[in-house]
């Protein structure tokens, strides 16, 4: 992606590194980084190249998914 196609609030996936595959949330957007939210104790920075548009989150908000 280009870092002009991404917005504060946008979920993506991400394609390369330690974390491929992950869906976080774009929390900010720095000159050639973004700072994204992954759902773990830590944000991370990503080039933008290494990310992809996510799907749609299927559960409404407050809705988790879990395996038992």
């Amino acid at each position: 992606m280009k870092i002009e196609e991404l917005t504060l609030g946008v979920r993506v996936c991400i394609t390369y590194g330690i974390h491929i595959s992950k869906i976080g949330i774009v929390i900010a957007k720095g000159i050639q980084t973004v700072l994204l939210d992954i759902d773990e104790p830590l944000l991370i920075s990503v080039l933008p190249k290494h990310l992809e548009p996510a799907p749609e989150d299927p559960l409404p908000p407050g809705w988790e998914e879990v395996e038992i």
